[in-house]
């Protein structure tokens, strides 16, 4: 009975780290042969302009503008033909357009001239793999033949056209923000016989910025302009994997509509999703980083719906605004999914950081690795203490649970006994080994619900360490330079674990929990039940060869405490 209890919880575990595994989170969604991503353009740290100006039309801070020439660029490469899709752009002929570079503190934007979109997104505090000589991470990752983000549709009834083929003139070629200061770019040209201007206002410090769309002689036939953010999107299921790198960051679409949050892989999108309620934002969202279009206030919310699309490796997410097609904002967010830049970022932004059912426990806990990590510098560290102090916090439990087991170790002979008087009359036998439980003071449910009570701080922290950007690229010790990565020491290629190297950690980690299984007290004389139980280490390490090393090094300090535990509890009981 307690024995089944305790394989019922073991295996609970497993399918809620297979699902996690498999279904609702990639780790790092893998380049597939055929679909390499190249690094954008400038890979290399962005140099800086020169000077840096006013305009009082920005988002927010100190004015600030320049239109000092920026250092020479590569080429733009002209866009390709657009992918033929539902609410998407139609194959045209497009110019060739000329780049326009912005430099904050925190990111590196380039536009192209040709549609005024945004051709490149490269954020200055995060690099794609680990090292300094690693390309900045991309957040712009348009498919093979699909439209850069951010273009402009004009919709209507029964007409709709986009900028696809707009030459824009711009107001200057550069712009360098720093801190506070905040500017602008305007992009001004002709569509349907209107006089387009798309504005992008920014902030030096801040990864909330602007696009502003005004139209002068809008036709008739417009009754809402979206604005879509176009780009790949990883495959659903794809292995979480740290060891080969991959440029895209983004997994899914995200969607906060009438403030329900819902995520839709790319498989779901192959005939589009339209999201009818009011959308406050939708976004390309993945394990680390969000770039989402955010609707500009509460109002605009009412008549602002979302689309979703995907055709291939391609994705789209739109948003269509509604009401005012003169002139029509749309705030962006493009940067990682740190607690503090979107809690700064405001719009129910917060929402884009998911840490599942139990986020009221993973929160205070990603917190607190958070506040420990400006005393220790290493969150390596800050996971183990993290991971004491729970222990330290759920002793009681543990102990009563560890004692359940032992008294009903101690009464497996009688109960055997019991079987055999009764084995032909299940009531009296419940009723004999009800009494025998009495008598002896043993509750058959003291071993497993202590292990229940703590399943909810297991998961939190689980999604707290597989969801925290902190944790990516950041070092612990030895041959673990990376958290968020599978260990890996050496080169070589071992059979059932992704990229090369051994997994050391994992190993040991294994052994651990095959020492600790071996010293929890068997309150079953079913062999069978035993054997699996004796197994269930060999699974656990077998699926953890390509979880982050942040999760296993948790994993095993868990059960290295455990195994004092039980050991401190076993001098006490003998």
């Amino acid at each position: 009975m307690e024995r089944n209890a305790l394989l019922a919880v073991v295996i609970s575990l497993l399918i809620l780290v297979l699902w996690n595994e498999f279904v609702i989170k990639q780790y790092s969604p893998r380049v597939e042969p055929g679909h390499e991503i190249a690094a954008g353009p400038g890979a290399a740290a962005p140099p800086g302009a020169t000077a840096s100006g006013t305009d009082s039309r920005a988002v927010g801070g100190a004015d600030a503008t320049s239109d000092v020439a920026a250092p020479p660029q590569p080429p733009a490469a002209p866009e390709a033909p657009s992918v033929a899709k539902s609410e998407s752009e139609p194959v045209v002929d497009r110019p060739v357009g000329s780049e326009v570079v912005v430099q904050t503190d925190l990111f590196r934007a380039v536009f192209t001239t040709a549609g005024a979109r945004l051709q490149s997104l490269q954020l200055n505090k995060y690099r794609e793999r680990v090292g300094v000589d690693s390309p900045l991470q991309e957040l712009v990752h348009p498919a093979p033949g699909a439209p850069l983000p951010l273009a402009v549709h004009l919709r209507g009834k029964t007409e709709t056209s986009d900028d696809s083929g707009v030459l824009y003139e711009v107001d200057r070629r550069s712009l360098n923000l720093v801190g506070g200061e905040s500017g602008s770019i305007s992009f001004t040209g002709r569509l349907d016989g209107a006089r387009i201007t798309k504005r992008f206002a920014l902030v030096g410090n801040s990864y909330l910025w602007s696009m502003d769309v005004e139209l002068d002689g809008a036709p008739d036939y417009v009754s809402e302009v979206a604005v879509p953010w176009d780009g790949l999107l990883g495959k659903a299921g794809g292995r979480r994997s740290g060891v080969i790198p991959t440029a895209n960051p983004f997994n899914d679409i995200a969607v906060l509509e009438a403030d329900e949050l819902i995520h839709e892989s790319r498989d779901k999108l192959a005939t589009g999703v339209s999201f009818d309620d009011a959308t406050t934002w939708i976004g390309f969202s993945g394990q680390y980083f969000f770039a989402g279009l955010i609707t500009e206030n509460e109002e605009v919310a009412e008549t602002t719906h979302a689309w979703a699309s995907a055709v291939g490796d391609s994705g789209e997410a739109m948003l269509r605004i509604g009401g005012q097609p003169a002139h029509t904002s749309v705030v962006l967010y493009t940067g990682p999914k740190d607690i503090d830049e979107l809690d700064a970022a405001g719009h129910s932004l917060r929402r884009a950081l998911d840490l599942g059912w139990f986020t009221i426990v993973a929160l205070p806990m990603l917190q607190a690795l958070r506040y420990m990590h400006v005393v220790s510098g290493n969150y390596g560290i800050d996971i183990i203490v993290l991971t004491i102090f729970i222990k330290l916090l759920f002793y009681p439990l543990t102990k009563k649970s560890f004692q359940s087991m032992k008294g009903m170790q101690k009464l497996q002979p009688r109960m055997e006994r019991l079987k055999e008087n009764y084995k032909d009359k299940p009531d009296e036998l419940n009723k004999a080994m009800m009494e025998l439980y009495r008598s002896e003071g043993v509750n058959p449910l003291g071993g497993c619900l202590p292990m229940f009570l703590q399943m909810p701080v297991f998961i939190g922290l689980y999604n707290a360490l597989l969801s925290a950007v902190e944790l990516r690229h950041a070092p612990f010790a030895f041959w673990i330079q990376d958290l968020a990565a599978p260990d890996r020491l050496g080169s070589v290629q071992l059979p059932f674990v992704h990229g090369a190297g051994f997994p050391v950690l994992t190993i040991i980690m294994g052994v651990s929990m095959l020492v600790q299984q071996r010293m929890t007290p068997s309150t079953s004389a079913d062999p069978m039940q035993q054997r699996m139980m004796m197994l269930m280490p060999v699974v656990f390490t077998f699926m953890f060869i390509n979880f982050p090393a942040g999760l296993t090094l948790y994993w095993l300090a868990n059960n290295l405490l455990t195994i004092g535990q039980q050991y401190m509890i076993n001098r006490q009981e003998d």
